[in-house]
């Protein structure tokens, strides 16, 4: 036992540093993983409130949501609406029987008095009308008609404070707050500035609150502060003011639990009417989020207004909001990316009220977390040295599945809310370790095994032997690659007058040096039939250059296949050797392919097939090389000339083909303007000039002697005495 664990050194020292780490990151001692950190353990903690938002409100209070949605703004008009139809709205609910009602809007600048309006066209003209519409200020006073109705109605309005901007506008009202601790010791949230409501309608609602929610650095709405501190005075939220004021609770029910931790007094809980409802430190709690928008019964407010089915509202809580989307109050939460704001408001007072709800991190959980980090550490440490890579995985992954079954119990059943991420990091940062040395350290003994016994044996019955049926082969996939075929022309004719021996020599003497070119430029052999070869780059390493590379190998194929000459003449070959070569850039399929019985690691695809029709089109055009334009565009070290448009047979596509040169380096100035000139010929040839090519490529024919102007010159023949219908310079093969 105690060699097995001397043999995993390198993962035990691993798993303890990964121990160090991981208590370090929770302990925040490494700020700049914090913020990565923090986004992980959101996206944790919102599949866990997904998965157990059931959708069921308590049977206490009854809520309703008073919305000011799609279908009040048009049957109503546009927002703001006037006082009067907003006290209609508010004795209409208050005549309904509702204990509460809350008003999720915020009315902060006064209604203009008709009278003011009138006084302006008719003051010029008829001065003496002027006290007559004074005697009707008041009685037309929409502010003051609303203020009057949601006095002793069991109104409280809402308001927003701003973290940062100082400004100010309305009036609000401080909660009164027993608490004995100075501000200045307090770890409350400060506010600078706020935006509430006309002075007379403040002073004529039972209390207001803020409904300020600030969301978290991904921009989702997770918690909500129950209190808040501007200029020395701290706010309670609308929420608690509404649970408040549901209980009955005299105005200095209200007061705060602290404890002291480093000179601060951190808050733990708020007590609301004798009930404690737990915070964090700056008196914010998680939202218990119960389900997606609607959970709440929602009336629109256009029937409270016109007495179209309104429920018997006895007892209840109502908050007025909007889920209109012009009126932008709509919040990205865990459960929903636009969720109202006044659901969440009926959320926080349905927590309030239960406050069993409210998920919370306990006192202990620090200690709890380490203590949980440190027992899977030494429980990983103790068992998987002694477990093969499937096994140690299976168990990686049972215990993984144990510290998320026991997140989501203590969530599901206690409201505890744990941290899961940094558990679940350590089990999978420390499986991992001890399965890369496992595989590390059996690859290590199949290829001493392979060494020993490699230059006997097949390497395919080696691997045999080492590899366990079920394992998996290599993934096939699809990917950018090039691919080459070369094949020596009429290589039956050449080889008729040879040997079996000659010609196993001559075979060898040409690929050896070949293979070597096609290793050098970070190919792949993929097969040999007879005398052709067939590779690819871009597989299974990716090269980016593949298409270069694939080109220059196939000039220094050409190169050397013209240097071996002496060679092939030697052992009895007559005539000269040469070969064609047809390259294609593409996706292409590939990955271990075949049978049973016999496999190979290849590719598949037009792609392939297209780079094969290339090499058969070079006997066509006398040349050595011909690539598609896809591979021309990738190679910029390399000089083309474009050798023709063509369809080959088998594809309806066209492709444009070039014959590579030389590197570019290389360009001589006369190959150069020999590439110009060859072009200038093309051109013509490509618009249907058909003189003016004849001309520039008899030409070129007479300067070169190259074999491929001879093939233009027969088609410009035909071309001339019947001229192509809709001539798009594409020439159409016929065989492959």
């Amino acid at each position: 036992m105690w060699k097995t664990y001397k043999q995993n050194i390198t993962p035990l020292i691993a798993s303890l540093f990964l121990l160090i780490l991981v208590s370090l990151l929770y302990l925040e001692k490494i700020p700049v993983a914090q913020t990565f950190l923090q986004r992980l353990n959101s996206i944790a903690y919102d599949l866990r409130l997904r998965t157990s938002a059931s959708g069921k409100l308590s049977e206490f209070p009854p809520i309703y949501i008073i919305d000011i949605d799609e279908v009040s703004l048009k049957k109503e008009g546009r927002w703001p609406w006037s006082r009067k139809k907003l006290a209609v709205l508010v004795e209409k609910l208050h005549k309904a029987g509702s204990a509460v009602i809350s008003l999720d809007i915020t009315l902060t600048e006064p209604e203009t008095n008709p009278v003011d309006q009138v006084k302006q066209v008719l003051n010029k003209h008829h001065p003496e009308l002027s006290n007559t519409l004074n005697s009707l200020r008041e009685q037309l006073d929409g502010d003051a008609h609303l203020a009057a109705s949601i006095k002793n109605k069991g109104v409280i309005l809402g308001y927003l404070f701003h973290p940062k901007t100082h400004f100010v506008k309305g009036k609000i009202k401080a909660s009164l707050i027993k608490n004995n601790i100075p501000l200045n010791q307090l770890s409350s949230l400060t506010m600078q500035g706020y935006t509430a409501n006309l002075p007379q309608l403040a002073q004529a609602s039972v209390q207001n609150g803020f409904f300020t929610v600030q969301p978290d650095n991904d921009g989702v709405v997770r918690k909500a502060a129950l209190i808040l501190e501007h200029d020395n005075k701290l706010y309670t939220s609308l929420a608690v003011e509404t649970a408040k004021l549901y209980l009955g609770a005299d105005k200095e029910a209200l007061s705060l639990r602290s404890k002291t931790v480093a000179d601060v007094q951190t808050i733990t809980h708020i007590i609301i009417a004798g009930q404690a409802i737990r915070t964090d430190a700056t008196g914010q709690i998680l939202i218990p989020y119960l389900g997606r928008e609607k959970t709440f019964p929602y009336i629109s407010a256009t029937k409270v207004l016109h007495d179209k089915a309104i429920p018997d509202l006895t007892d209840a809580i109502v908050i007025v909001g909007t889920s209109a989307q012009a009126l932008s109050d709509l919040r990205t939460t865990p459960l929903q990316p636009s969720y109202p704001g006044v659901e969440i408001q009926a959320t926080l007072v349905h927590a309030l009220l239960n406050p069993d709800l409210i998920p919370y991190s306990p006192e202990w959980k620090d200690g709890a977390i380490i203590t949980l980090l440190t027992g899977l550490s030494l429980l990983m440490m103790l068992l998987f040295p002694m477990l093969r890579p499937l096994s140690l995985i299976l168990i990686g992954f049972t215990l993984l599945a144990m510290v998320i079954v026991l997140n989501i119990w203590l969530w599901n059943t206690q409201r505890i809310n744990l941290d899961l991420i940094l558990p679940a990091l350590l089990i999978i940062l420390s499986s991992t370790a001890f399965v890369l040395h496992r595989l590390i350290h059996e690859h290590n003994q199949r290829q001493h095994i392979h060494d020993m016994f490699g230059q006997y044996v097949p390497l395919e019955h080696i691997d045999r032997l080492l590899e366990d049926q079920k394992n998996i082969n290599m993934d096939g996939e699809r990917r950018e690659m090039s691919v080459l075929f070369s094949d020596i022309r009429n290589f039956t004719a050449l080889s008729e007058g040879l040997s079996t021996q000659q010609l196993k020599q001559f075979l060898n003497i040409y690929l050896t040096p070949i293979t070597a070119i096609i290793f050098n430029q970070q190919g792949t052999i993929d097969k040999y039939i007879g005398d052709l070869v067939m590779a690819f780059w871009g597989a299974p390493l990716n090269d980016p250059k593949h298409a270069e590379h694939a080109v220059k190998a196939a000039l220094e194929m050409r190169d050397k296949t013209r240097n071996m000459q002496n060679k092939f003449q030697a052992l009895g070959l007559k005539e000269e050797v040469v070969a064609g070569t047809g390259i294609h850039t593409g996706e292409m399929n590939v990955g271990d392919m075949g049978s049973n019985y016999r496999r190979a690691y290849t590719v598949l695809g037009d792609a392939v097939n297209l780079g094969s029709r290339l090499e058969s089109l070079t006997k066509q055009y006398a040349v050595s090389i011909l690539t598609s334009e896809d591979t021309m565009q990738l190679c910029s070290s390399i000089a083309f000339r474009q050798i023709d448009y063509v369809r080959v047979k088998g594809r309806q596509e066209a492709v444009k083909i070039y014959e590579p040169i030389c590197l570019r380096n290389t360009l001589t100035q006369t190959q150069q303007q020999a590439i110009m000139a060859h072009h200038k010929a093309l051109s013509a040839y490509f618009s249907g000039d058909w003189i003016t090519a004849e001309k520039e490529i008899s030409a070129l024919l007479a300067s070169s002697n190259d074999p491929l102007y001879k093939v233009y010159l027969q088609r410009i023949q035909k071309y001339k005495l019947h001229p192509p219908a809709d001539w798009d310079g594409i020439y159409t093969h016929s065989s492959k």
